[in-house]
């Protein structure tokens, strides 16, 4: 009795793994012979007829024959001759699943439901159009095409938002392919907030095993980013629970991706034990097991010959390629496939065998958006080199390691090399403040025996008669101020609360309008109206994100802050230089918002107004349970006596935020020669 098929690999890499589900075929198989009800065909008197014959048997028939398949084809193109939308559609479904997943022809897959986009608004089953969306998706994500799969899935979204049918599954799977694809191009902020939205429809419906999915997902997405101990967290339930639903492919990915979190933090004994159990699981019956056991088998024969452990090795390795030859078209399984090669070979000294393979892994997934996995075979191809004494293509490898490496981490070595002209400059300006502060000292013991006599004398003329005027001056003055920063927080606080508020109403209200706008734009065939509208509403979510960060809330201050400053060295031709220690622990909400509207505030005035080619970052912890934050550009800066540039309403609101959190703010700027904001704030 076939399993009722809910998930497929979708093999989308985080590192060297990420977690990834498919639709592809959610029926069982019909038991009888589809070779024989094709010969019903000539039966029938007519095309339409006959078309309307094929749907039907897909109702009750799992697509796996090539000889069906190539029918299927030539009757959904004249399904679309004689406008059978809805017998087309499901065609082109049933096709491009089969392609996929069956005859792993990813290209034709693509091709097929890329020529079908232009009639999608002629159908009316929102079943087949969301799996449609789904399949087209899948189809871009194997080729590696993880910008245009977000693109599709996004469409998809927004026309399951506009139905408002939460039961589909196909509702949680696009929020969860989208977070899948938007780590892939490591948009973060987006990947964290898809995720938790597939996890809520999930467990809206009662899905356990697709919310899993979600929360291997995300898993992954927190052990790419360092927060590893989320990522234990996550991973656990996925342990736990998936073993209990006795979903042991889910739990052989997550044991891959803990293998690889592992290796990357050169613990060889977890990483070695995490293969090992990943491999006993991998043994269980499962309808997907190839793609699993193909990608388990590659990681097995990479990490024992990493560890040197390589008669282990080789067994794995004997038996991957015994199995590897249907996959072998396979973009993502044949470059981990030649990747496991290619370490293998690096262990046994066999230099040339580890190039060619390492080449043809590189080569099969250049094309791909794919940096993790880029990056990891320029780093192998440079230590293959180093051995055979190549000089010249090691250096080069490393080099492309080094500068794919940037990309990933936003200009690490330039963070570096950043830290110590930093360091420098800091103690070469303590050095001539603290000369500074001593030449002071010293006039002031002069001029001070010289004035007291004066001044004891004036004090004790005037003592009298002023003291209480002084005293009522101060307290009012003293309550004045009060009141005003009184004033200033409660002001601060309600911007926040009302700018949420906005970003929420704009998401949940305005943007469900634009989705049903653009649902009905899209009906009517207005094309230049329902560019316009989406335009629109992508400008509305964005808008709803620049109100209220969600990666303040779901990554914490410090990667919110550290995304905040990526997106502005991405977008400005402006090099920003961080250097951000781990903080999460040290703030509460109200004052993680301060923090991230300071860093903000600053980095705007910078881009607006300084004129500046470079900034440089910095968060850190100081003795004292103290944070101080650095901030400097090499801008035009200005006059630092010119009040009305120094009282400007941005240094004023950037003031009071410090203020707020109890905090000193200290500026200092010259004219041509950049300006430094430095803020210290007890924790």
């Amino acid at each position: 009795m076939f399993k009722v098929l809910q998930i497929l690999s979708c093999i989308l890499l985080f590192l060297f793994i990420d977690s990834g589900v498919s639709l592809a075929q959610i029926t069982d198989g019909h038991t009888e012979d589809p070779e024989e009800s094709l010969k019903k065909l000539v039966t029938l008197k007519s095309d339409t007829t006959r078309i309307t014959f094929l749907t039907n048997l897909l109702d009750t028939y799992k697509l796996e024959s090539k000889s069906v398949a190539d029918t299927i084809y030539t009757y959904q193109k004249k399904a679309l001759t004689y406008k059978q939308w809805e017998e087309a559609i499901k065609m082109v479904n049933a096709l491009g699943n089969y392609y996929i997943y069956k005859e792993i022809n990813h290209k034709k897959a693509y091709e097929l439901l890329k020529s079908y986009q232009e009639f999608i608004d002629h159908n009316n089953d929102n079943k087949q159009i969301a799996n449609y969306y789904i399949t087209y998706a899948e189809a871009a994500t194997y080729m590696q095409l993880f910008k245009t799969s977000l693109i599709i899935l996004n469409n998809g979204i927004d026309f399951l938002e506009s139905q408002k049918d939460s039961s589909l599954y196909e509702y949680g799977y696009a929020y969860l392919k989208a977070g899948e694809n938007s780590d892939k191009i490591n948009d973060i902020t987006n990947s964290v907030a898809y995720y938790e939205r597939a996890k809520e429809i999930f467990t809206n419906q009662k899905n356990e095993l697709m919310y899993l999915w979600a929360q291997n997902g995300l898993a992954q997405l927190y052990s790419k980013n360092g927060l590893y101990d989320r990522a234990r967290e996550a991973r656990l339930e996925v342990f736990e629970k998936g073993s209990a639903l006795k979903e042991f492919q889910l739990v052989a990915i997550a044991r891959l991706g803990a293998c690889n979190e592992a290796n990357e933090q050169g613990n060889a004994e977890e990483e070695l034990y995490q293969i090992r159990t990943a491999l006993n699981e991998r043994n269980n019956k499962s309808d997907v097991q190839g793609i699993v056991d193909i990608l388990t088998l590659s990681y097995a024969v990479s990490a024992f010959a990493r560890n040197g452990i390589l008669d282990t090795s080789d067994i794995y390795k004997k038996e991957l390629n015994a199995k590897i030859d249907p996959f072998l078209n396979n973009p993502f399984l044949s470059t981990y496939y030649y990747s496991a090669l290619s370490q293998n070979a690096l262990t046994h000294n066999q230099l040339n065998k580890a190039e060619e393979y390492a080449i043809k892994a590189l080569n099969g997934v250049k094309s791909s958006e794919d940096v993790q996995s880029i990056l990891r075979l320029e780093r192998l191809l440079g230590l293959i080199y180093e051995k055979k004494e190549d000089l010249k293509k090691a250096v080069l490898h490393h080099k492309n390691y080094s500068r794919v490496k940037d990309s990933i981490n936003n200009v690490i070595s330039r963070r570096k090399y950043a830290y110590v002209q930093t360091q420098f400059e800091t103690a070469r300006k303590d050095l001539e403040i603290t000369r500074q502060k001593q030449d002071i000292e010293l006039l002031n013991a002069e001029n001070k025996e010289k004035t007291f006599w004066f001044l004891f004398g004036g004090l004790i003329l005037i003592g009298t008669s002023g003291f209480l005027w002084v005293y009522r001056s101060h307290s009012f003055a003293k309550k004045k101020h009060a009141l005003t920063k009184h004033y200033s927080q409660e002001l601060l606080l309600s911007q926040e609360k009302e700018r949420e508020y906005i970003s929420r109403e704009l998401h949940d209200s305005v943007g469900q309008h634009l989705t049903l706008l653009t649902k009905k734009v899209r009906d009517l065939d207005q094309q230049d109206l329902l560019e316009l509208s989406q335009q629109t509403l992508e400008e509305v979510r964005s808008v709803s994100r620049g109100l209220h960060p969600p990666a303040l809330d779901n990554l914490g201050i410090t990667k919110a802050v550290s995304h905040l400053i990526y997106s502005f060295d991405e977008k400005y031709n402006i090099i920003f230089t961080p250097e951000i220690e781990f903080i999460d622990e040290c703030f509460n909400k109200e004052q993680n918002i301060n923090l991230y509207r300071f860093v903000q505030e600053a980095m705007t005035n910078i881009v607006k107004h300084a004129q500046a080619t470079e900034v440089i970052i910095e968060i850190k912890k100081k003795e004292g349970r103290t944070i101080e934050v650095y901030i400097e550009d090499n801008g035009i800066g200005f006059d630092f006596h010119d009040k009305k540039k120094l009282n400007s309403l941005g240094l004023k609101t950037m003031k009071e935020r410090i203020l707020i959190m109890q905090g000193a703010f200290y500026l200092d700027t010259t004219i041509n020669k950049g300006t430094t904001i430095k803020a210290k704030i007890p924790y």
